[in-house]
């Protein structure tokens, strides 16, 4: 016997992406863990009960190495490095007209690692996730990525200690890359930052540096993804590979959960397979939609200082803000802390105004999952328009609002709709940028019998379809990755 159970097949009878999705399904359906789920609640239980990190909102002025540029009004280290805060004018001419804005936005143009280290224990593919604090966190810590470095950070930059497990990700054999691919942050806030997200597969699990690192299924991830603010928008990301086949030609959802009938999984993985190449002629067809999409919406972005931006003023008390009170502020943080690579620093973040709306409508056809996403206008991105969720929103930055009209969908996103909820939970953005901001994802599925017309920059979208243009990098933004991932 092998894999857990499952009749031992030769490989060439196997696929190699097919014996890929095998292991992937045994780790999301099988009860066998290296640890039990309630010693994995003890353990997390535990690793927030000692919180090492205290941070406090001090002045932009105060904040030591890091200061305000006295002529240009951006903020920068002393050294030139991590990253800066500058302005940008946007001008976005679209099908519906033009509109136009100044805003802050955070400048790294270097490449970090997001990488998840995946082994086999006892049978069973386990994932490598590490509890960590971050400045910005609700709640002490989140379960990030076994490595979750920007390059300053695992080249020493900031003269700290060398970042644990990095070497398994900084040049891997081909053969055990599961998933690499670069990824755009937030566009709407970072300016053309891409982070590369990496599952790394070993052979066997090799001791972990802490006792803040574990190792868990992907049952059991999937059970912890339902907590609120627990999974980090990093790990969410990196995961969302999965969902949709773009680790393998296949779906997790594919394969029934009922355990006795995974004798016939070889056999019905293969069948999928093909199922799977077939419906690749389809692809054709999406991809023609986005660029046409992209060729639609003209993005031009100039680089202005952050003294020159008519929408946002610099408070009294050392805050920057919209003059409507609206989107976000930028705050600096005294961060003291133990058990880190430093002791204590100083940085600017963002804080949001008001809680956000990811949201996805999924529809049934023929037992086949398609999901509703729109062409994303994002200036931060390289390319400005990416495939984004049904919904992507704060509410209160469209009341009242005369420049903003309702996205399509909102009320049904805002509690007053009429399609039923399939999942629903809170979930953080990552603390290292963003202080305490936490979005409600929320899952819809529009009835079987009920027709819904969209507008141009919508499309359904198979799982083969998101999960080659996963594969893409780039292409998929980040609110997409992060809601795809709550359907691990």
């Amino acid at each position: 016997m092998d894999r857990a159970g499952v009749d031992e097949v030769p490989d060439g009878d196997i696929p190699a992406d097919a014996a890929a999705g095998i292991d992937l399904v045994l780790s999301r359906t099988l009860q066998r863990a290296l640890h039990d789920d309630l010693w994995v609640d003890e353990w997390i239980r535990q690793q927030r009960a000692q919180p090492c990190m205290q941070a406090s909102i001090v002045p932009l002025g105060d904040m030591g190495a890091w200061g305000v540029d006295p002529v240009t009004g951006n903020i920068a280290h002393s050294s030139g490095g991590f990253f800066t805060v500058t302005g940008i004018t946007v001008r976005h001419r679209g099908p519906c007209g033009e509109i136009t804005w100044d805003q802050p936005a955070i400048d790294q143009p270097e490449v970090g690692i997001l990488g998840i280290l995946a082994a086999p224990i006892n049978g069973v593919l386990h994932f490598c996730l590490q509890a960590k604090e971050e400045p910005g966190n609700i709640g002490p810590l989140q379960l990030s990525p076994t490595v979750q470095a920007t390059y300053s950070n695992y080249t020493r930059a900031h003269g700290g200690a060398a970042t644990p497990l990095v070497e398994y990700f900084m040049d891997p054999p081909r053969e055990q890359v599961m998933f690499a691919k670069l990824q755009t942050e937030d566009g709407g806030r970072f300016l053309f930052k891409s982070n590369r997200n990496m599952i790394v597969r070993l052979n066997e699990a090799p001791p972990l540096p802490g006792n803040n690192f574990i190792w868990l299924t992907l049952r059991q991830i999937s059970q912890l993804m339902t907590r609120d603010n627990l999974l980090h928008a990093c790990t969410r990301s990196v995961l969302s590979s999965l969902v949709c086949g773009a680790c393998s030609n296949f779906r997790i959802e594919d394969v029934s959960s009922e355990i006795g009938e995974m004798i016939d999984l070889p056999h019905t993985l293969l069948q999928k397979a093909k199922y799977s190449a077939a419906r690749l002629t389809q692809i054709h067809d999406a991809v023609q939609w986005l660029d046409d999409q992209r060729a639609a919406n003209h993005v031009f972005l100039k680089r202005e200082p952050m003294n020159s931006l008519s929408e946002w003023t610099m408070g009294r008390d050392g805050i920057i803000r919209h003059r409507e009170n609206r989107f976000f502020n930028i705050v600096g943080l005294s961060v003291q802390c133990t058990g880190r690579e430093v002791v204590a620093w100083n940085q600017p973040i963002l804080a949001p105004i008001g809680t956000g709306v990811i949201g996805l409508l999924m529809k049934l056809r023929n037992e086949r999952r398609y999901f509703l996403m729109q062409a994303k206008v994002d200036a931060g991105n390289r390319t400005s328009v990416q495939i984004g969720p049904t919904v992507q929103f704060t509410p209160m930055n469209y009341l009242g609002n005369q420049k903003l009209s309702r996205p399509f969908l909102f009320d049904e996103f805002t509690g007053k709709g009429r399609f039923k909820v399939l999942r629903e939970s809170w979930q953080a953005e990552e603390g290292a940028r963003f202080y305490r901001e936490q979005h409600r994802h929320c899952i819809l599925q529009l009835p079987e019998d009920e027709q819904l017309e969209v507008p141009p920059d919508f499309r359904w979208f198979s799982e083969e379809e998101l999960g080659f243009f996963l594969n893409l990098g780039d292409s998929v933004n980040s609110c997409a990755r992060s809601i795809l991932a709550c359907l691990i």
